[in-house]
C-alpha cells in the first residue's frame, strides 16, 4: 500500500522532470545570444582561438602569435629580451615576457569576446637578486562578428616593482609585407624596401641618414608620429591594421634601415612613472583591402568612440562656422622682433613691423580685388612681437598702434565682412614673460640629459634641474607651461581684449594639435598626458563658447571633437603620401592649404585633391594669376564638398604622377603632377 503523500510527491517529481526536459529543449547556443562563435583549445604546445574567419595561434614557449585570416597569414615575432622595461629597488632593466617562471594560460570569455588569459610572474634576476614579483595579465581574444583580435595588458604594481615600458603585442614579422601604412603627417605608404633610412619624427640629413642631433622620441599625439592612433600593412591584395585603443600613453617600436624591412609594433609608455592602467590594442584583418580600407575602418572606430564630430554637428553648435565653408584664409602679421638669444636671430633681418592700420588698408585692397569673403588670422600682435612673452602677450605693440590700432583693424575686418581671429599660444612659456615662474613649467621625471620635451629635442635644448628649455623660436629662451595653468591665461587675455571693445570671431591656438601633451612630475601639481589633454580641451571649449570659431595646428585626432579647423603643417609625408587623414576626417574639420607654405602652387593642387580650404596672401599683388584662379577654384570646390566624406583615393599610373580623390556626392578631383593641372568632375560653376 502506497503512503498517502505519494501521489503529491509523484506529481512534483513529474513536474520537475518535465521542466528539466523543457529547459534542455529551450537551451540556446552562444551564437543565439550574440556571443562570437569562437572555440578555444590547447594541443602540442599551442593554444588555438578559432572563429569562423580568423584563427589565432599562441605558442606556449615563446608567446609568438600567428593569425590566419582566410587564405592570408600574419605572424608576429616571438617574445624578445627587451619586451618589458621594469624599475625595482632603484634599478631599471629589461625582461623577456616568456622568461617568467610562472606562466598560466587559461580560456577567457567575456560574453562578447573569447580567447585566453595569460598570467605571468616571477622573473629570475640572477644569484644576487630576489625574483621579480610583478604579476602581469595579458588577454588575447577574438571580438565581435568581424572577429577582430583584441589584446590587453595590465600590471599588478603593488609589490614594489613598476613597468616603465612594454613592447607587446610584439612587432609584425614584416619580411613579406609590401607596404607599411603610417598615419604620421597626413599619411604615408612606406615600401618594405624603401632605399633611405626612415624614422617618422626625426629629420634626415642631406645624405639620407637620420640626423644624429635629433633625439625626438616616438610618442602619442604628435602629428609627425601619428595624426591618428593606428598603422597598418598591405600584403598583396590583403591588409591589416593596428588600432591603439588606449593611445594617451602609447607609442610604437620602429625601425627602417636603408633598404628595409620595416619593424613596427605597439609600445606602451609609463604614465607618471608606472604602467598604471590596462592598455588595449585592436587588430583588424581584411583578406582584400588597401590603405583606403584601413582608413575607413578607423573612421568607423572614430565615430564609435566619439573622436569623429562632423562639421554638420559643429555648425549646429557654432553657427558662424557655416559662413566659413568655402572661404579663403589669410594671415596678417604685425610685428616680428626676434630676441637676440633666439637661434633664429638675424642681425640684418630680425625686425619687421606692419602697423594695424597698414594691415587694414591691405585688407581693403584684397576686397577690391574681388575677394568678397576671407577669414583673417592676425599674428604678431603681442607687445614685443610674434612668439614673444607668452602667455602674457598683451598689451598690443605701441609701434603698431596699440589698443586703438588693434581696435581699428578689428572694426575694418567687420566693415569688410571679414571675420577675424588671433593667432595665439599657451604652451611655450617664455622666461621673460611678466608672470613667468619656474614652478609652473613642466618638470621632467629627473635631471637626466638630454631633455625629452618636443620640439627642443629637434632644435636644440637644455635643462635646469628637472625643467627642459629651448630657445629656437623668436622669443628666445622658453620652457613649457603646465596645461593646467593655460586656460587661466587664455581667459585673462581675452577678457582684457573685451574690455577694450575687441571681440574676435574665434581663435587659432598654436601647437596644440601638433606636439605631444606634456607630463609634469612636479609633486605640487602632477599632470599625466591625459590630464594635459584635458587642460587643452578646456582652452578650445572656452574659446568656442566665448569667441566662436576654433583652430589649431595640424590636428592629431584627439583635438578633432574640439577644433573646427587645422592647417596643413605636418605635410603629407616623406615617402609615398596618401591622404589617410582626409579619408577619415575630411567632413569633420577644415584643413587649409596655401601657396605660401609647403611647396607653392603644388600645395594648392594638393588642397584641390583633398578638398581643402585655400589660403591667400593679404598682399593682393603677391598672388600670380594662375595661383589666384586655383584659389578661387578651391574655394568653390570646398563649398561643394566640405560636408561630404572623402570616399576614395587612388593612383592612376604606376609612377604615381596622377591621382584621384572621390567624395560622397560623386565629385572626383584628378591631379596630374607632371602637368601641374587639376580636373574636377562634374565641373565647378561660378568660381
Amino acid at each position: 500500500m502506497l503512503p498517502k503523500w505519494f501521489p503529491g510527491k509523484l506529481a512534483v517529481l513529474t513536474f520537475l522532470l518535465c521542466s528539466a526536459s523543457a529547459l534542455r529543449a529551450q537551451a540556446v547556443s552562444p551564437a543565439d545570444w550574440g556571443a562570437p562563435d569562437v572555440s578555444v583549445s590547447h594541443t602540442n604546445g599551442e593554444w588555438t582561438i578559432a572563429g569562423k574567419t580568423n584563427v589565432v595561434t599562441l605558442n606556449d614557449s615563446d608567446l609568438a602569435l600567428r593569425i590566419q585570416n582566410g587564405s592570408v597569414t600574419w605572424s608576429m615575432v616571438p617574445s624578445g629580451t627587451r619586451d618589458m622595461q621594469v624599475k625595482s629597488g632603484g634599478d631599471e632593466f629589461y625582461e623577456r615576457l616568456a622568461d617568467a617562471r610562472e606562466i598560466s594560460i587559461v580560456p577567457y570569455n567575456t560574453g562578447f569576446k573569447s580567447g585566453v588569459k595569460i598570467r605571468l610572474n616571477d622573473w629570475s634576476r640572477g644569484l644576487f637578486h630576489k625574483p621579480l614579483d610583478l604579476p602581469f595579465y595579458l588577454t588575447i581574444c577574438l571580438d565581435g562578428r568581424n572577429e577582430e583580435l583584441v589584446c590587453t595588458a595590465v600590471a599588478d604594481e603593488q609589490h614594489g616593482a613598476v613597468v616603465r615600458q612594454l613592447d607587446w603585442p610584439t612587432a609584425l614579422d614584416a619580411n613579406d609585407v609590401d607596404y607599411t601604412v603610417l598615419s604620421n603627417g597626413r599619411g604615408n605608404l612606406l615600401p618594405r624596401d624603401w632605399p633611405k633610412e626612415y624614422f617618422p619624427i626625426r629629420r634626415n640629413t642631406s645624405g639620407g641618414k637620420i640626423d644624429p642631433a635629433d633625439h625626438s622620441m616616438l610618442q602619442s599625439h604628435v602629428i609627425e608620429d601619428w595624426s591618428m592612433s593606428w598603422w597598418g600593412f598591405e600584403k598583396g591584395k590583403s591588409a591589416m591594421m593596428v588600432i591603439c585603443e588606449t593611445p594617451d600613453d602609447a607609442a610604437y617600436q620602429f625601425s627602417h634601415p636603408a633598404g628595409g624591412p620595416t619593424v613596427i609594433g605597439p609600445r606602451w609608455l609609463a604614465t607618471l612613472g608606472k604602467f598604471g592602467y590596462m592598455r588595449s590594442t585592436r587588430f583588424c584583418f581584411f583578406e582584400e583591402g588597401n590603405y583606403v580600407t584601413l582608413a575607413k575602418r578607423y573612421r568607423r572606430y572614430a565615430m564609435d568612440t566619439g573622436l569623429f564630430v562632423s562639421l554638420k554637428e559643429k555648425i549646429a553648435r557654432t553657427p558662424v562656422l557655416a559662413d566659413l565653408i568655402g572661404v579663403p584664409q589669410t594671415r596678417v602679421g604685425i610685428l616680428h622682433n626676434q630676441k637676440k638669444d633666439s637661434d633664429r636671430y638675424s642681425p640684418t633681418n630680425h625686425y619687421e613691423l606692419f602697423t594695424f592700420d597698414q594691415r587694414a588698408e591691405q585688407l581693403r585692397q584684397l576686397k577690391a580685388r574681388g575677394i568678397d569673403h576671407v577669414l583673417v588670422f592676425i599674428s604678431g600682435w603681442a607687445h614685443l612681437g610674434y612668439d614673444r612673452q607668452h602667455p602674457d602677450a598683451l598689451p598690443p605693440p605701441e609701434a603698431a598702434g596699440g589698443w586703438d590700432g588693434m581696435k581699428r583693424l578689428a572694426d575694418t575686418c567687420h566693415e569688410l565682412g571679414y571675420p577675424y581671429i588671433f593667432h595665439d599660444q599657451y604652451r611655450d612659456y617664455y622666461v621673460d614673460a611678466p608672470s613667468y615662474d619656474p614652478q609652473f613649467a613642466i618638470h621632467e621625471e629627473d635631471t637626466s640629459l638630454p631633455p625629452i620635451a618636443f620640439a627642443g629635442s629637434r632644435f636644440g635644448d637644455s635643462k635646469e634641474g628637472q625643467i627642459p628649455f629651448m630657445r629656437h623660436w623668436d622669443g628666445g629662451k622658453q620652457s613649457y607651461l603646465n596645461s593646467r595653468f593655460q586656460p587661466g591665461h587664455l581667459r585673462k587675455n581675452y577678457q582684457l581684449m573685451f574690455d577694450h571693445g575687441i571681440h574676435p570671431d574665434g581663435i587659432y591656438i598654436d601647437v596644440i594639435g601638433y606636439v605631444p601633451p606634456d607630463e609634469d612630475f612636479n609633486p605640487e601639481h602632477p599632470t599625466s598626458r591625459t590630464d594635459a589633454m584635458h587642460g587643452q580641451e578646456e582652452l578650445l571649449n572656452w574659446s568656442r563658447n566665448n569667441l566662436g570659431f576654433t583652430a589649431t595646428e595640424a590636428g592629431s585626432d584627439w583635438v578633432v571633437p574640439y577644433a573646427d579647423s587645422v592647417n596643413q603643417s605636418g605635410g603629407m609625408g616623406k615617402c609615398i603620401p596618401v591622404p589617410l587623414y582626409n579619408l577619415v576626417y575630411h567632413d569633420a574639420i577644415l584643413i587649409s592649404y596655401g601657396a605660401a607654405r609647403n611647396g607653392g602652387e603644388k600645395n594648392l593642387l594638393l588642397g584641390m585633391l583633398c578638398g581643402g580650404v585655400p589660403e591667400i596672401s593679404v598682399m593682393a599683388g603677391e598672388t600670380d594669376s594662375k595661383s589666384f584662379e586655383l584659389i578661387k577654384q578651391m574655394a568653390a570646390l570646398h563649398k561643394r564638398v566640405a560636408l561630404q566624406e572623402m570616399t576614395d583615393h587612388e593612383f592612376l599610373d604606376t609612377a604615381r604622377n596622377r591621382e584621384r580623390s572621390t567624395f560622397a556626392d560623386g565629385t572626383t578631383v584628378t591631379v596630374d603632377w607632371n602637368a601641374d593641372s587639376v580636373t574636377v568632375n562634374p565641373p565647378l560653376e561660378n568660381q
